[in-house]
């Protein structure tokens, strides 16, 4: 009876530990930082003999800040100060993409580590006329409203609860915003809709914070981007109107739908706006449909080396088991693998350099307008790297985001917490012929502002 009692008592305290178990930030720290060191691919162009020095004092004092931090979400804030180092937002902490069934598990924990604040009807009255920080707040896609009140705690100043949000983002009540003064802008924490803390600094003005908006007040002009992922329309006998809002792998179907509903319009039109505005990225796969109608001649390709580790290994052959990769991709990428498994250690090659040549030139589309702003990144650029080289396109719009030369991104679980680490296991060559994208972008051929119509202007220019 005894040693059933003592048996009882020893799985209840273990059971207790797992589900109240608190994770040590300074071992989560250390445990991210050699996962960077090991695997990421641009580690040794970023930290060589001139910045070496300044690495170290960095990684320094991140460490023994890390000492005296204890809520999760502080440490990713920290971890993520201390990945700023390297300039790459193809180095992420984010949820886990690979295993549905963990990240559910994930999320819930996420939540709960979520602070609560509720306010009363006076409270929240009195904040409608405050001034200064405090007050009413949208933010950017009017998908909920917050209070930012006066919150103080080691790591903030102020708190945004949550009022009010549309399904699927936060819950009422929630504090999604953490922030601390500084001289010109306000420093901390936004938590996303999958609760993952994102640093942020937003620049204090009359009537905004950042993106957020005082209630009430005049909206900065912006363009309307839609959030389609495709979408179709004919905007005149002459032009025709294409969305691509994601190059992501499970979006390359919808793609292919998308130009084969089009075929006909695509080969008698001769004008084509390809929307590419707030387009992240994906898989390169997925923009294989569209290159022939942009030919003009022999694409020029420069390729990449992957960097064979065990944690990159891990992370390509995850890869292949996931939904919407085509039956060719997966045999690619499980080559890749198996030349990493013989070349650990080394850099290999896995997309060697090339010329694109196809068998014929496409009568139409004759002028292909793209639209670009600062949020295209990775694939999407990798695709404007190609089309630019087509005598029938221009690209319009902004600069780009600049997250190319680094790509590939695969992760691991942390070591405790409920988030994933990403980072970068290929390096392109352009690096080494001194055509290096990163934190520069893709220049646009003709430059738009927020005030502009942009597929108006687009029409106009390709119609003139």
């Amino acid at each position: 009876m005894k040693s059933m009692l003592l048996i009882l008592m020893l799985i209840f305290s273990i059971s207790y530990y797992s589900s109240g178990q608190t994770c040590n930030c300074t071992l989560e720290f250390s445990y991210v930082k050699d996962k960077i060191e090991k695997n990421y691919a641009g580690f040794k162009d970023k930290v060589n003999t001139k910045t070496q020095a300044t690495y170290y004092k960095h990684t320094k004092t991140a460490l023994e800040r890390s000492k005296f931090i204890i809520k999760p979400a502080y440490c990713v804030s920290l971890i993520n100060e201390w990945l700023g180092f390297f300039k790459d937002g193809h180095i992420q902490v984010g949820r886990n993409r690979i295993s549905g069934e963990k990240e559910k598990v994930w999320l819930d924990k996420r939540i709960q580590g979520i602070e609560r604040v509720n306010l009363s009807v006076t409270e929240l009255a009195a904040l409608k006329s405050s001034k200064g920080i405090t007050g009413i707040y949208d933010n950017g896609d009017s998908t909920a409203k917050i209070a930012v009140i006066k919150n103080r705690n080691s790591f903030r100043d102020y708190a945004g609860i949550v009022i009010s949000s549309k399904s699927g983002k936060w819950v009422p009540g929630q504090v999604i915003l953490e922030l601390k003064s500084g001289k010109d802008s306000l420093k901390g924490i936004l938590y996303d809709k999958y609760y993952i803390p994102e640093n942020v600094s937003l620049p204090i003005k009359d009537d905004a914070l950042g993106a957020f908006r005082r209630e009430g007040s005049k909206p900065a002009p912006t363009e309307f981007v839609s959030g389609a992922t495709v979408a179709s329309q004919v905007l005149s006998t002459k032009t025709l109107y294409l969305k691509i809002g994601t190059f992501n792998q499970t979006n390359a179907r919808n793609i292919d739908s998308l130009i084969s509903a089009n075929q006909f319009n695509l080969s008698t039109m001769p004008n084509l706006i390809l929307d590419l505005r707030n387009n992240g990225g994906g898989a390169d796969f997925s923009y294989r449909s569209i290159t022939p109608y942009l030919y003009t001649k022999p694409l020029k390709l420069i390729g990449a080396d992957v960097l064979a580790t065990d944690d990159n290994i891990a992370g390509w052959s995850a890869i292949a088991t996931t939904n919407g990769i085509p039956p060719d991709q997966k045999i690619f990428i499980n080559d890749v693998v198996h030349k990493m498994e013989q070349n650990k250690g080394k850099r290999v090659s896995f997309a060697e350099d090339q010329n694109i040549i196809l068998d014929s030139v496409k009568s139409y589309p004759k002028k292909i307008i793209i639209l670009m702003n600062r949020n295209c990144g990775s694939t999407t650029e990798e695709f404007l790297l190609l089309a630019k080289q087509s005598s029938k396109v221009v690209l319009m719009g902004e600069h780009t985001k600049g997250v190319l030369d680094y790509a590939n991104i695969r992760g691991a679980d942390f070591s405790c917490m409920p988030y994933m680490l990403y980072w970068a296991t290929s390096r392109s060559r352009r690096i080494d012929h001194g055509l290096a994208i990163d934190n520069i972008g893709i220049k646009p051929d003709k430059a738009l502002n927020a005030q502009q119509n942009w597929i108006e202007e687009a029409k106009h220019y390709a119609e003139k």
